[in-house]
């Protein structure tokens, strides 16, 4: 292989070329100067009018109410300011103030535009016109914390200073309104606040009880954690867990199922509390401290679990006909479906806290154990940190209760009654000058635009294309010979095509018969060349390897298009079975190709240690099987750097006489160097006309590092160089119509 060689960059043959080619630079500069000069005097010219506001600071509510709340009225002034401005409604309401349609040119383009489509009134199509025009000339522009301006452009420039006025008046009129009504939000917010605070606190102090009887319950039976039953705990936590998560999807499920009967029966009943309801559910959760204990000592079906199982579903039962009673008096006309929803929702509550008293109580067990305490630490820690979310629920609700009494909240109506409105400083006046169109700055950016677009006419003409073009130059360069010159058939085209509405439609045909194996085996260019290609093999010396690898330097060069093809003609021309392995784990395709399933493949096989019946496919032709990538692993370098060593090649080498093996481009990733090294031959595949040549080299010379066994190039997109190379047709050898719907008989 011949290095290339890179030559300094000189700075004097730029400047000759743009010398050569100085009207390729000076033609799209006047052109570019006539056009911005054109642009600039067929612009209007544009007046800006600006009116300046201030909004005073308004009274703001107590800090733990505004804390709680979340948010102050006076934050989202400029953005609702600036959405209304923009909004349709607002911007009708003033053209009509205005009487905006009245102008000349828009009743004409209005009445045009009528008698294309009379669907709408000429006053419609005028005020839409006018509508449009100044969604795009208005503007809101904050320049302070409380200061904003009111930016209006227009080509008159009295009108101007009506649309800044009258926008700037609309909005101090409006602004006590629009406080007044958030403060009133604001107090409807803090009135639901209590509700869902005075919840919190309720369950909290529901949960410490519930732990308080339960610590005490838990604290008479005896530890029956040993060094024998120790494994069968751990075992029993982890199932304790998974059901658990099980119970708390039921909960969810048995919640919306009550929420989608309809939102007054959930709001009625998602929450509703009896002393019996508690006391079922506090006796079932107790039934969890001798159940935990039955389950450590013995199996899960000796008699002492099978009575207290017995007495669970008795309980259970009794905790359902009580809910659907209780469902009846809190809603009479209700119905059967809603009562059973709540006693659906009933019972999956009580498994969510039978399951984690059940999960608490093997926990402090096996703490215990370990430990050998009779009282582990995390129960103190629970208790503690029970009583804290109580105490904080408890302050939360204090201090929302007091910061949103009544008294407050009127104070903060009549504070916003007298503060926080809009004072206009400084009134829009007539401009003096249009600050619109900037001519002198149009047409210098034309002529620099001229400029650049002139010199990237000129590198482009003047740098050379670094890809092949010829079968002598990659010879040349190379160093090695180009065993087959394959043109970009329709055949490749239709492949991706296939691949693509496959992904869309979310299928894959699993038959093993691909469009590619229909084409290789009629007379056409391609398969022509692929028997050229193995007949180069061939006489190499002795025979065709047995195990080939082919790669390439860069994606997108056809190289699993060659492989697959190199197979097929292996496996069609040549005696001995063939096996078509892809190693590409990286991104996949050979399952696509020929249309195999991909279930299990290559990647389950050497995680396995060996290949199993189901990993290597079977197409419809004889003598070629197929092995796919198999299901994606993490561990991809792993895997490939183990396979030529592993069982499974050796099996695949028992096997077969031939093995063409797929792998990911080497330059990005080192899958081919791995494999190539104890291959038999190696097969560099490449794209005429595409890949730059310093990537070929690059990966020529890394696969050679590892192993000098590249016996040659395959090269790809040849007729795009040379259209009439293998252009069949013109040889006089077109395929008849009987040959292009053979199939693979």
């Amino acid at each position: 292989m011949r290095a290339q060689e890179s030559s300094p960059i000189d700075i004097r043959s730029y400047v000759r070329a743009l010398w050569r080619r100085k009207w390729l630079v000076l033609v799209p500069v006047i052109v570019g100067g006539i056009a911005g000069y054109v642009i600039s005097i067929s612009l209007s010219p544009v007046y800006e009018a600006t009116s300046t506001v201030a909004m005073r600071a308004q009274e703001r509510l107590s800090e733990p109410l505004a804390r709680l709340v979340g948010h102050s009225p006076d934050e989202d002034q400029l953005s609702r300011l600036q959405e209304k401005v923009k909004s349709t409604t607002f911007l009708v309401e003033l053209v009509r103030a205005l009487d905006m349609t009245d102008d000349p040119g828009v009743r004409t383009w209005a009445e045009k535009m009528h008698d294309k489509d009379p669907s709408l009134s000429i006053e419609d199509y005028a005020e839409a016109r006018m509508v449009e025009f100044l969604g795009m000339r208005v503007t809101v522009i904050r320049t302070g914390v409380n200061v904003f301006k009111v930016v209006v452009r227009d080509i008159d420039p009295d009108r101007a200073v009506l649309l800044a006025q009258h926008i700037t008046n609309a909005f101090v009129g409006a602004s006590n309104r629009r406080q007044l009504e958030e403060i009133r939000s604001i107090h409807d917010f803090s009135v639901e606040q209590l509700v869902i605070y005075k919840q919190k606190l309720d369950e909290a102090e529901q949960r410490l009880r519930t732990y308080q009887e339960g610590r005490i319950t838990g604290a008479v039976i005896a530890n029956p954690v040993n060094s024998q039953n120790v494994g069968r705990v751990d075992v029993l936590i982890s199932q304790a867990m998974v059901e658990g998560n099980d119970a708390q999807l039921r909960l969810n499920e048995r919640r919306s199922a009550l929420r989608g009967l309809g939102d007054a029966a959930y709001r009625a009943l998602a929450d509703v509390t009896f002393e019996e309801l508690d006391s079922l559910k506090i006796q079932l959760v107790s039934l969890e401290y001798e159940v935990a204990p039955a389950l450590v000592r013995g199996s899960s079906d000796g008699p002492e679990i099978h009575s207290l199982y017995a007495s669970i579903a008795e309980k259970k039962d009794l905790l359902r006909n009580t809910s659907r009673t209780i469902a009846a008096l809190e809603m009479p006309g209700a119905g059967n479906a809603v009562f059973d929803a709540f006693a659906e929702l009933t019972i999956a509550r009580v498994e969510v806290e039978m399951i984690a008293q059940r999960q608490r109580t093997l926990s402090r067990f096996m703490w215990t154990y370990t430990q050998g305490m009779a009282n582990a630490p995390e129960e103190e820690l629970e208790l503690t940190r029970l009583r804290q979310e109580v105490e904080s629920n408890r302050a939360l609700y204090a201090a929302f209760l007091e910061q949103s009494a009544a008294g407050q909240i009127t104070e903060a109506l009549e504070a916003a009654r007298a503060g926080g409105r809009f004072e206009i400083i400084e009134p829009p006046t007539r401009p003096m000058g249009p600050v619109a169109p900037d001519k002198t700055m149009i047409l210098v950016l034309s002529i620099l635009g001229g400029m650049i677009v002139g010199l990237g006419l000129v590198l482009a003409t003047e740098q050379s294309d670094t890809s092949f073009k010829s079968v002598d130059d990659v010879q040349a360069t190379l160093g090695l010979p180009a065993l087959a010159t394959v043109p970009n058939a329709e055949i490749f085209q239709k492949i991706i095509q296939t691949e693509k509405k496959h992904r869309r439609n979310n299928s894959r045909p699993t038959d093993g018969d691909p469009q590619i194996l229909k084409h290789i085996l009629r007379e056409t260019p391609v398969s022509f060349e692929f028997r050229r290609l193995t007949r180069k093999l061939a006489k190499s010396g002795r025979g065709v390897p047995r195990s080939i690898l082919v790669t390439s330097s860069n994606r997108g060069e056809g190289k699993t298009t060659t492989a697959v093809s190199l197979a097929i003609t292996l496996a069609r021309h040549h005696a001995g079975r063939t096996i078509l392995v892809d190693c590409d784990l990286r991104k996949p395709r050979i399952h696509r190709v020929m249309e195999v399933d991909n279930s299990t493949g290559l990647s389950d096989a050497v995680d396995r240690g060996n290949l199993a019946a189901g990993d290597i496919k079977s197409i419809k032709l004889p003598n070629l099987d197929v092995l796919p990538a198999g299901a994606i692993r993490e561990e991809v370098t792993r895997i490939v750097e183990s396979f030529p060593e592993s069982r499974v090649m050796s099996e695949l080498l028992s096997e077969y006489d031939h093995i063409v093996i797929d792998t990911a481009p080497n330059v990005a990733v080192p899958d081919a160097l791995f494999i190539g090294g104890r291959v038999d031959a190696v097969i560099m595949v490449l794209k005429a006309g595409v890949t730059p040549r310093e990537v070929v080299l690059r990966g020529l010379e890394l696969q050679q590092e590892e192993n000098d066994n590249v016996v040659g190039i395959v090269v790809n997109n040849f007729e795009h160089v040379l259209p009439y190379y293998y252009d069949y047709k013109y040889y006089g050898y077109g395929a008849t119509s009987s040959e292009e719907n053979r199939g693979t008989s």
